[in-house]
């Protein structure tokens, strides 16, 4: 897996990884019965959410460490606190507002139906919403350079691959 392409077409090998250019998570829920299906590829939902959620803020917070430890010239723990406080309220969005990256897809299993969905989210969107939080907070404002935010956001997503 890496390029979109190879995602699209890799639900056979369960593929979902993220990339440079996307944060992807999987998720899963078991229906027991035919009736609970629906519901099931709801909760697979919710679940990738959740874990997309949780692998945004992780990397948010490195990058906000790594950002705040070499930029910011005043009470940088005052920054990181304020800063990862924001940046869950972005997350929250961001995650709303994730889309399939392959369709979704089941197996049958002896007790039931597993049900597979594999989300997305555009990475820029997450930058994007950090920076108009920050600039909206005066304090904020001061120690913070987007562009350099910006480049260790990058070298942060690089290694996702």
């Amino acid at each position: 897996c890496g390029s979109s392409k190879e995602v699209a077409t890799a639900k056979d090998d369960h593929c979902c990884l993220s990339t440079k250019d996307a944060f992807r998570a999987e998720g899963s829920f078991m229906a027991q019965y035919e009736t609970m299906e629906p519901k099931a590829k709801q909760n697979a939902a919710n679940n990738a959410r959740q874990e997309l959620a949780t692998m945004m803020q992780a990397t948010v917070e490195r990058v906000i460490d790594d950002y705040a430890s070499t930029y910011v010239d005043g009470d940088a723990m005052d920054f990181k606190e304020s800063v990862k406080e924001l940046s869950r309220t972005v997350v929250k969005q961001v995650v709303k507002n994730s889309v399939p990256a392959i369709p979704g897809w089941s197996e049958k299993k002896t007790n039931g139906t597993m049900f597979y969905v594999c989300l997305e989210t555009d990475p820029n969107a997450l930058l994007d919403g950090i920076k108009e939080k920050v600039s909206n907070d005066a304090k904020l404002r001061t120690d913070f350079q987007y562009e350099k935010f910006k480049q260790v956001f990058e070298k942060e997503m690089e290694n996702l691959q």
